[in-house]
């Protein structure tokens, strides 16, 4: 009976174990099946699996080879198990199978992919449709990514398959489009603007500079800071930015010239839209002719330059205008101390055709005109045309017109009518210059690889001065009247060609080549005179004609260049290029060959070393006599006797970015430079060409210095801090200038330092401040003069000066005091039915530095006399004044946009 009974009890129990082991997937199959809430933050592989294990029940089995890319971040409800792991592995190199209780994780077999396509496209603001310069374009599966070019386009090739990619553009929102890639795509994306970005000031959005870009020493700098910088008179300005920037100095004080890591100011080339620009500044160089409402994006290049430019040593300035709105009209006027500027764009045929453009004029002559004597009459003025249009012939061709003109204009008037004397007079003059750019860009692309911009252009710089004196009065002999009609002219015109290709072939490679050629015509001067004098007794009437004028000088140059941007290894990347010139002026022709090299090496995420050679090359001088800019400067080139400036500059730099919402720098630069002009000594321009050439010496120069920089992007408050340690020299044959010994350059100011901040309190009132401290350039002055004079008998002391003698220890023998001012401004916003008013107040040079912009000389004199030689000698030590010109000023402006 026990047995019986045992029997049955053993095959009940073993009955119930073969049921459970047959139920058992059903069991977990409904475990798989159950709707979970998860929210996992930035959590690893061991973290994710803990938390998955503990919700259901669930085990994992994988081995040490079994890694994720990126940390897991994800959050879900009502989501089954298989769904959520789907999610989690997509971009993963894992899979993952679901064997009863366990989940097994292996290394997913990559499948071989035998066909990659192209995506291509253009991105555009989604209001306006303004083309996007430098929008970021990254696909999550490959970590592979590129950027737009100048005019918005962008070209990456993907292996066939799910693709995501990620659009994002520094004050926009990010957009992500997934598609699944199966052929050759055309993308255009749209991206909206943040609002909630407006208060983050980023000095660089990492197109070409940062720690991800293979160039150093570029800087891209956003209109936002640009239009938030403090400057004088309310006038925000692009160069005066750019002077904040460490390695870039000024000249005088207040000026916009820009002398770049020991350069001189015609060593940096100027690009308006692809087109150089000769004269940039207006009022003798205290504001540049570029308008910031005009203005899309500014980079500055001041070593590491890219293969496509040259020309130049020191630096290039590489601004873009806006293109205009193709949605919808609106505007910008704004009214300062100095000028009014009004910007206005929007659609001629909507989304086909739009325009943009700029006008500016300053009104010192209105507003000192009530405050003129009648008979003397004093104006000067300056204005700024900036137009551009458009059109959008297809996805494939877009073509865009520009036009600039900008001239500055001084009229001076005296007369006297002969009310209280015999003499009547009249005395006009007036000096006018500027320039006038007219260029057209065609965009075209062939296939989604490769993308071409062709550029047809005309610049034209010109000088006119005209003086008329007019004299009628007595004489014994009867009336007379004489005449006197003097003209003076100069100026340089270029006519331009120009080719660009961009070249995608694979993701890893982005390649840029093309030609150029430009047509120079010189007018060094030309000047004519006419003198009319008449006698009426005398019944004499002369009239004479002059005519004085250099040669015009006409040359050819033409450039040609190749360079790739591409990926050794995913933390090593390399730039490399040639650019090829040549120049032909008088029957002879310079040729000059230009390698560029560049390399970036990422140590770890937030840690990147560079390293850049660079040469190149610059066919024409600006003849100059003065430290300010003045409109009587010339632009010459090369001659039979005078050869090519060279420049050869090694960088060597390092980036972090591990502190959140910054970025540091540090660059160290060596600058060889040949064939550098200087006036010998005791010669000087002033304002005629005649002969220049046996006016300079040809001869070496070097600069060395570090650059040191800091910045930070995120935040209410923004900004940065520089600092720059410089050395430059200049150095000339044996028996030549300072006698063959080496001698500071004229803006040797070896210390610099800047800082920039911007905070914004709300959406109604920002603050902006700036503050910057230079070292003295340097100047040449005579630390001692000696007179030689002989005794007369009439007085001791004698009338007879036999000649004097300088004594000058060399060349840039004093250094000029240190310089430093502080600059801030308020923003005052508010919000209004049709527009946005703001009103800037604004203070120059708040604590009123008495900077130095001139210097002279007094002389303190001592006598003795040389009973040898029976003659006084008169020593002068010279006492160093300076003169300051821009005190505390204060200003306010009212901008209204609508």
């Amino acid at each position: 009976m026990k047995k019986s009974t045992l029997h049955f009890h053993h095959i009940r129990i073993l009955f119930l174990i073969c049921t459970m082991t047959i139920a058992l997937p059903h069991i977990h199959a409904q475990s798989i099946g159950t709707k979970l809430i998860l929210n996992i933050k930035r959590a690893n592989l061991q973290a994710f699996t803990t938390q998955i294990e503990n919700s259901t029940g669930f085990s994992f089995i994988y081995s040490e080879e079994v890694k994720l890319k990126h940390l897991i971040t994800i959050k879900v409800e009502n989501k089954t198990l298989p769904e959520i792991l789907d999610l989690v592995f997509a971009n993963e190199s894992v899979s993952y199978k679901i064997a009863g209780k366990h989940i097994i994780l292996q290394v997913k077999k990559e499948k071989a992919v035998s066909r990659k396509f192209t995506i291509s496209g253009y991105v555009t603001d989604e209001v306006s449709a303004e083309t996007l310069i430098g929008a970021n374009i990254l696909e999550s599966r490959h970590r592979q990514g590129t950027s737009t070019n100048p005019y918005g386009f962008y070209s990456i090739t993907l292996p066939e398959g799910s693709t995501e990619i990620n659009f994002s553009y520094l004050g926009y929102n990010s957009r992500k489009h997934i598609l699944y890639l199966n052929k050759d795509t055309l993308l255009n994306i749209r991206m909206k603007s943040n609002n909630q970005l407006q208060e983050v000031v980023v000095l660089s959005d990492k197109v070409e500079s940062g720690i991800i870009a293979t160039q150093m020493s570029a800087s891209e700098v956003p209109m936002v800071q640009i239009k938030n910088t403090p400057s004088l008179l309310g006038e925000t300005d692009v160069f005066k930015t750019i002077q904040m920037m460490p390695g870039v100095q000024t000249g005088i004080e207040g000026s916009s010239g820009l002398y770049v890591r020991g350069g001189g100011p015609d060593q940096n080339l100027i690009l308006l839209d692809g087109v150089p620009v000769y004269n940039v500044e207006h009022l003798f160089g205290f504001f540049s002719v570029f308008t910031p409402e005009s203005v899309k994006k500014v980079t500055l290049f001041k070593g590491s330059f890219p293969a496509r430019f040259g020309g130049r040593l020191s630096s290039v300035v590489d601004i873009r205008s806006n293109d205009g709105d193709m949605k919808t009209f609106h505007g910008v006027v704004s009214i300062g101390l100095l000028s009014t500027k009004v910007n206005l764009e929007g659609p001629i045929i909507k989304d086909r055709t739009s325009f943009n453009i700029s006008v500016r004029r300053s009104y010192l002559d209105l507003l000192v005109q009530p405050f003129m004597p009648e008979d003397e009459k004093i104006s000067y003025y300056f204005y700024d045309i900036n137009a551009k249009v458009n059109h959008k012939f297809s996805d494939r061709s877009r073509l865009f017109v520009n036009f600039y003109n900008g001239k500055d204009h001084y009229h001076y008037n005296d007369t006297d009518d002969g009310d209280y004397s015999n003499l009547m007079y009249k005395d006009k003059s007036s000096l006018n210059w500027g320039n006038i750019i007219a260029s057209g860009r065609w965009n075209y692309i062939f296939n989604n690889k490769l993308f071409s911009n062709t550029t047809i252009a005309y610049n034209n710089y010109q000088l006119d001065m005209s003086t008329t004196s007019w004299n009628k009065g007595n004489r014994n002999t009867g009336i007379y009247e004489n005449i006197y009609n003097a003209d003076y002219r100069s100026g340089i015109r270029d006519l331009s060609y120009q080719i660009d290709f961009d070249y995608n072939p694979v993701p890893t490679h982005h390649i840029k080549f093309g030609t150029e050629y430009l047509y120079h015509s010189f007018h060094p001067e030309v000047m004519t005179s006419k003198i009319f004098d008449k006698e009426e007794e005398s019944i004499r009437q002369d009239t004479i004609y002059q005519s004085i004028s250099n040669s015009n000088m006409y040359a050819h140059e033409a450039s040609a260049y190749l360079e790739d941007n591409f990926d050794i290894s995913p933390k090593f990347r390399m730039n490399l290029g040639i650019h090829l010139s040549m120049f032909n002026v008088q029957k002879k022709s310079y040729y000059s060959v230009q390698p560029r090299i560049s390399a970036r090496y990422q140590l770890m995420e937030h840690l990147a070393i560079k390293a850049a050679y660079t040469k190149m090359g610059q066919y024409v001088h600006l003849l100059s006599s003065s430290t300010i800019s003045m409109p009587t400067d010339l632009w010459v080139p090369v001659t039979n006797k005078i050869k090519p400036m060279q420049a050869h500059q090694y960088s060597l730099g390092s980036y972090y970015t591990g502190i959140k919402g910054w970025e540091i720098s540090v660059e160290g630069y060596y600058k060889d430079m040949k064939n550098v002009l200087e006036y010998k000594d005791g010669v000087s321009f002033f304002g005629s060409s005649s002969g220049w050439e046996k006016k300079v010496e040809m001869g070496h120069g070097r600069s060395i210095g570090i650059e040191l920089m800091a910045q930070k992007s995120i935040g209410n408050t923004t900004g940065w801090i520089s600092y720059a340690l410089n050395k430059s020299d200049r150095k000339f044959s044996k028996g030549g200038i300072n006698d063959g010994e080496r001698f500071p350059y004229r803006n040797d100011r070896r210390h610099c330092a800047n800082l920039t901040v911007n905070h914004k309190f709300n959406n109604h009132i920002d603050f902006g401040a700036s503050w910057s401290f230079a070292s003295g350039g340097t100047t040449t002055i005579p630390e001692e003069v000696t007179a030689v004079i002989r005794p007369s008998e009439s007085n001791s002391y004698g009338a007879g000066q036999i000649g004097t003698e300088d004594y000058i220890e060399h060349r840039n023998n004093y250094r000029l005091p240190a310089s430093h001012k502080l600059n801030v401004s308020l923003n005052i916003n508010k919000k209004t039915k049709h527009g946005i008013r703001t009103w800037n107040f604004s203070i120059y040079n708040v604590y009123n530095a008495m900077n130095p912009a001139f210097v002279y000389r007094r002389n303190s004199s001592t006598e003795y006399y040389n009973t040898s030689s029976g003659e006084f000698y008169s020593i002068s030590k010279p006492v160093i004044k300076k003169i300051t010109i821009l005190p505390c000023i204060p200003s306010i402006t009212y901008t209204y946009k609508f």
